[in-house]
């Protein structure tokens, strides 16, 4: 729907309804009311867009908090082996994670920051990689 104006009407401000003046074709008084428009635009579009937000940072977190309680980076041996239920039983979703790499034996480990899990049939292996 075009905002043009037919001699008897005149156009008005898309954010502040105030009757406009000058050129054919604007649709902002000022550059006030083109900022705080487009300002008001942005702000409902990234409302819609964090509405997931909380749930995945959420599941993130948990995801460390469980990991940092095995204490990885003092892990000697390299791999800690820890069945699938036990971490599930505590919270664990292992569909939240900040990276995921190849080793090179092609296994993938998924990591919340530095703690890395990779899954292996009933267990997941559990290691700290700073890198």
């Amino acid at each position: 729907m075009s905002q043009q104006a037919t001699p008897q009407e005149k156009t008005r401000c898309r954010y502040c309804e105030k009757e406009l003046h000058g050129r054919a074709g604007k649709i902002f008084c000022n550059v006030d009311c083109k900022n705080n428009y487009n300002s008001r635009i942005r702000s409902f579009k990234r409302a819609t867009e964090n509405e997931l937000f909380p749930k995945v940072i959420n599941a993130i977190k948990k995801n460390y908090r469980i990991l940092i309680e095995f204490h990885l980076q003092d892990e000697k041996d390299g791999i800690l082996m820890v069945k699938k239920t036990d971490l599930e039983n505590l919270g664990f979703n292992p569909q939240y994670f900040t990276a995921a790499a190849l080793d090179s034996n092609e296994t993938l480990w998924k990591s919340c920051f530095h703690q890395c899990w990779a899954d292996y049939e009933e267990y997941f292996g559990l290691r700290y990689v700073l890198e």
